[in-house]
């Protein structure tokens, strides 16, 4: 039966932890100002706390500035704290994590600043320490690619789903001919109830089964006995394959959002047979999509449309494969680093423009065509900075 998923955007929240960075003393010679102390507590869903001892032999303490950053973001945050000069401060800075948006075991990287009376000046080393959700007993199983944590399920299952997700992990490597410098964190939830906790406001939320968290490097799914053990392992593949791009790709430069899930759903699983039957059917009746109505198909309300674009791009990476070889399916995703317009990198890996490429790509499905729609609009960037859930809509199946 074809596959009935489809994947949205939305948001979450975290946990109860407490973490003692290790404290900080300069060496002879750097300063008047020492760290006694240095830690934070973590009260989750509500709250981190920075806390900071120091002394000055010089004179009185006068500033303190936090430095703090948690997932994505690409520059710290700054708090001036308040407090009354002395020789010795004990500091204490709340932060509410409540609209952060962190999923579990997100990490957080903070330091101090602190000046005194005399203009003495200490920085700190960055620290960095995870946001984890210390109520349940996680189990963890990893290696040098992989780090997955989990409660409450069959260690059978779990060594099933890694070894899965493992396989899925290098074969991104191989198509994007790269490998992250920071292995992706996989959470498995055995329950619902513990799953939604960090998906508010996604739309549809009794369908998500699986959600990647752009900049955090982790990824969440649920694992209950009601789901088909091929969703569980495709829903890790898909999810996976939008981490790898988001890592890979930096700025303003990625894969347009059809190619983006296209890649994602050619991930799935090594059989595309589903997704080919159902684009092939779609060419028989003469409904295929066609490319330049792709960026709108993709997130179409109805999710006939949606499937069948979500197919159409992954067939498109599969024809790449069997015309041109793996390497060419690196070529092609190296090349929207240089540009985010798919004409332009068609025209340079393959020689062939967007309407060619599809003409030719239908003969490779047995229905060819002697033009196509060119028309091409204006590319839009559509940065994936929101979570990418993927979720299996009623009756789906």
């Amino acid at each position: 039966m074809v596959k009935q998923w489809r994947r949205w955007c939305g948001t979450a929240v975290v946990m109860w932890l407490v973490v003692v960075a290790r404290v900080w003393m300069p060496a002879s010679g750097q300063g008047a100002i020492q760290i006694v102390r240095q830690d934070t507590a973590t009260r989750y869903p509500y709250s981190v706390t920075f806390r900071l001892s120091a002394v000055s032999s010089a004179a009185p303490i006068t500033e303190a500035r936090l430095y703090w950053q948690a997932g994505p973001q690409d520059v710290f945050n700054v708090q001036l704290v308040a407090f009354t000069p002395a020789s010795l401060v004990s500091l204490e800075v709340p932060l509410s994590t409540q609209l952060l948006s962190l999923p579990p075991f997100a990490q957080i990287t903070y330091r101090w600043q602190i000046r005194d009376g005399q203009g003495n000046t200490l920085v700190t080393e960055n620290e960095t320490f995870e946001y984890a959700d210390n109520r349940k007993d996680w189990q963890e199983t990893a290696n040098e690619r992989l780090r997955m944590l989990w409660y409450g399920l069959d260690d059978a299952l779990v060594a099933e789903l890694f070894a899965a997700a493992d396989q899925s992990y290098q074969q991104l490597a191989a198509d994007f001919g790269v490998t992250l410098e920071h292995r992706p964190l996989i959470l498995l939830y055995p329950d619902r109830r513990a799953f939604e906790e960090f998906q508010d406001f996604v739309s549809n939320v009794e369908f998500v089964v699986g959600r990647y968290f752009p900049g955090h490097n982790i990824i969440a799914c649920l694992v209950t006995p009601d789901l088909p053990r091929e969703l569980l392992t495709d829903t890790l593949a898909h999810e996976l394959s939008h981490l790898y791009s988001d890592n890979y790709y930096v700025g303003y430069t990625r894969l347009p959002l059809w190619l983006e899930e296209g890649l994602a759903t050619y991930h799935e699983s090594a059989d595309l047979s589903d997704e080919l039957e159902l684009v092939q059917r779609a060419a028989a009746r003469q409904r295929l999509v066609p490319f330049i109505e792709l960026p709108a198909a993709i997130r179409a309300n109805n999710v006939q449309t949606a499937n069948l674009a979500y197919a159409e791009g992954a067939t498109v990476f599969a024809f790449i494969h069997e015309m041109w070889g793996q390497g060419s399916v690196v070529d092609f995703l190296s090349a929207f680093r240089r540009t985010t317009h798919v004409d332009t990198a068609m025209r340079n890996v393959f020689g062939l423009g967007m309407a060619d490429f599809e003409i030719a790509w239908r003969a490779w499905l047995g229905y060819p065509v002697e033009q196509v729609p060119q028309a091409i609009p204006t590319p839009t960037l559509i940065p994936l900075l929101l979570p990418t859930p993927t979720y299996l809509p009623p009756g789906g199946s």
